[in-house]
Formats: C-alpha cells, structure tokens, sequence
C-alpha cells in the first residue's frame, strides 16, 4: 500500500513537472517568435515560463530524491562497516525530513506574507506562484517519510571510452 502510494506521487509529480517543462519550452518560442516577428513579446510570457520551471523543480525534486538521482557524494556510506551504514543512512533519512518539514513549514507561511503583492507582469497575488513551495516540500517529505530509512538507490555512471 505504502510502495503504491509513494509511486503514485512519484510518477504524477514526474508528470507535472514534465507538462510544466513543455509549457516553458512553448512559452520561451512564444516569446522569441513575437520578437522576431512582431518586434514585441508580452513581459508576462517570461515571468510565465519563470514560474513554470521552478514549479517544474518544486514539484519534481521529490521524485529525483526517491530514485536516488539527485547529486550527492556516497562514498562515505559505501566505505563504512554496515552498523556505520545503517547510522547514516537513518541520520540522512532524519535530516532530510526535518529540513523538508521545516521548510513546507517556513514556505507556508511566507506565501500568506506576500499575498497583497502582485507580480510585476502577470500582476496578480505573488502568494499564487510562490504557494507551489510548500507544496514541493511538502511532496518531498511525504515522500521522504513513505521511503523510510532505507538506501537511496545508486545511480550508475557511464565510463567515456
């Protein structure tokens, strides 16, 4: 039940993240192409795309976190005796949900403090694009919580020959 949900959120925090990738890809030509052609872009197309793509981090980094992909260095867990392992690896487990639990917490209240600004371009509430943190983050420690203390999956790299 638990592994199901974890890779419910996985797969539809992928997706998201994906779909915002290609609003940023569509509104970036967008942009450029009003430019070129018409000699003017709407300003609010690039505060658009700048929102899409740090919704598409926020919303992803959970995702990259549960399949290990993230960047990190190892090589300490990997050179240590296994009762060593196990304190790092529950010590990872421990920080990484009190620094996600403090931020959802901390993003939270920062998006009701903004919320009588307004964008420069798209000029409506700044709470609404910044109240995709404390969703990231919450997404990141629900999904941090569900995975457990267990070792991050180790990514492989391809040797150049």
């Amino acid at each position: 039940m638990i592994l199901a949900l974890q890779k419910l959120l996985t797969r539809l925090s992928t997706g998201v993240s994906t779909l915002l990738i290609a609003w940023v890809t569509v509104f970036i030509l967008y942009g450029v192409g009003a430019r070129y052609f018409l000699g003017a872009s709407p300003i609010w197309f690039d505060e658009l795309a700048r929102y899409c793509i740090i919704g598409s981090a926020m919303l992803g980094m959970g995702a990259v976190w549960i399949e290990g992909a993230h960047m990190r260095v190892a090589i300490l867990e990997n050179r240590v005796s296994a009762p060593i392992k196990r304190v790092i690896i529950w010590y990872q487990w421990l920080l990484t949900l009190a620094l996600t639990g403090a931020m959802t917490w901390f993003s939270y209240e920062y998006v009701g403090s903004v919320g009588f600004f307004k964008t420069p371009g798209l000029q409506i509430s700044r709470s609404i694009p910044v109240a995709i943190l404390p969703v990231g983050f919450g997404l990141l420690f629900l999904l941090a919580l569900l995975n457990g203390p267990k070792p991050m999956p180790a990514q492989t790299v391809e040797d150049d020959e």
